[in-house]
């Protein structure tokens, strides 16, 4: 539910500065210019019939003041196409920044991924993914799209957290795991961050804006309900599928031993009519 408080609140308006900090901490661990200034775009859906039946969600959108469109998303637990989604919404947004015939002014775009899973070996805090020629990583193809990944997984796993470090602070408080004595500690040494802290304390007092986030929390659980619903169902009904087809494959051989259909049917239960088809 958290995380879509604290991105509910980050999309808007006043929540520029927070926002930027929080977007500064992570370019800065992944040798990236810093944003001086940017614009909070709202919420932005992506419609269901480019992902199938669910409505899909980029949870923050942002353009900053030399042109570059920074997206982030908070994704809390894996899902089978998550990489694929995440390169259809990067390419999506590139794609309608494009006027036609303007390719030298085709804007960079950054996607932010804040993960609460572990993504890959080695998995590393901050990992950013450009494209690039692989036999040489000095030659790069294309500047203007990057995806950016931040993992929970190795934050949390680190003995010393360095609240020095402005991208470790900023996790301690994103962190559902975290103490109060750490969000207090980080709080105390970051002003943006004492800033989000109280706005949200804010938020939790709106009744209206609590029901709004209630809403998409009951949505998104729903969703993986039903999903994991599918999911056993589907194995349930493979598992059947493969022992009947074992049966089958049974029938045929006492056929072709010689066994009368009367006979096998009692011996495995099928049908007649399914061992004549054999």
């Amino acid at each position: 539910f958290y995380d879509f408080l604290f991105m509910g609140y980050m999309a808007s308006s006043g929540c520029e500065r927070q926002l930027t900090s929080l977007i500064n901490a992570i370019l800065v661990e992944n040798d990236e210019n810093l944003v001086s200034e940017l614009e909070i775009v709202d919420n932005k859906s992506l419609p269901a019939n480019i992902m199938g039946k669910k409505s899909c969600i980029l949870d923050l959108r942002s353009v900053a003041l030399d042109g570059r469109i920074i997206n982030i998303e908070v994704q809390r637990q894996n899902e089978k196409f998550f990489k694929r989604r995440n390169q259809l919404y990067i390419s999506r947004e590139f794609s309608n920044s494009a006027d036609e015939g303007k390719f030298r002014f085709l804007k960079e775009h950054i996607q932010i991924n804040i993960l609460g899973f572990k993504f890959c070996e080695n998995e590393k805090i901050s990992r950013k993914f450009n494209i690039i020629d692989k036999t040489d990583i000095k030659c790069e193809y294309s500047q203007c799209i990057k995806i950016i990944n931040i993992s929970l997984v190795p934050f949390r796993k680190i003995k010393k957290i360095d609240f020095n470090n402005h991208l470790h602070r900023w996790l301690v408080f994103l962190d559902k795991n975290s103490t109060i004595e750490m969000v207090e500690m980080v709080m105390s040494k970051d002003e943006a961050i004492k800033l989000a802290h109280e706005k949200v304390k804010e938020l939790l007092k709106n009744e209206k804006f609590l029901h709004k986030m209630n809403i998409e929390s009951q949505r998104e659980l729903k969703y993986e309900s039903e999903m994991a619903y599918a999911e056993d169902k589907g194995i349930k009904k493979g598992k059947k599928k493969g022992i009947e087809q074992g049966e089958l494959n049974i029938a045929k051989k006492l056929i072709e031993a010689g066994m009368s259909i009367e006979e096998i049917a009692k011996t495995t239960g099928l049908s007649i009519a399914k061992l004549e088809k054999l």
